[in-house]
């Protein structure tokens, strides 16, 4: 994958070029037709995503409770904690993801723990 890709990703935005290096090498583009749902609640997928391109709505029980765009990130709080999921994320338009793998985090948590300091966050306060 292209660094420049993860760039635009706020959340890899200020990362160094050699250390997006090893996060492109484990990292992979997904598309997802409109209505496709990506993450089932109460799931066990321990993929975290970021939007490349698209949208999707984020439902807990049927409530809706988010909707996210290009250069969001969803599904960190599985790969940080390995639980189930804790809401649906269904595509509402076309969508482009970049996936990264659960197994993955172990390496990003060794090359660069701010990132993961920042999932870890964002894991908090969706919590909060």
């Amino acid at each position: 994958m292209d660094v420049s890709l993860l760039k635009k990703i706020p959340l890899f935005a200020e990362v160094p070029d050699e250390d997006l290096q090893k996060v492109a090498t484990f990292a992979t583009t997904e598309e997802f037709p409109e209505g496709a749902t990506v993450v089932k609640e109460g799931g066990y997928s321990n993929h975290f995503y970021a939007i490349e391109e698209g949208t999707v709505k984020v439902e807990r029980g049927g409530e809706h409770l988010a909707d996210l765009g290009p250069g969001d990130v969803f599904g960190e709080q599985g790969l940080l904690e390995r639980q189930e999921r804790s809401a649906s994320v269904v595509a509402t338009s076309p969508l482009r993801v970049i996936k990264i793998e659960h197994w993955e985090l172990s390496r990003m948590r060794k090359s660069m723990p701010q990132v993961v300091e920042q999932l870890q966050r964002k894991v908090e306060e969706r919590q909060g």
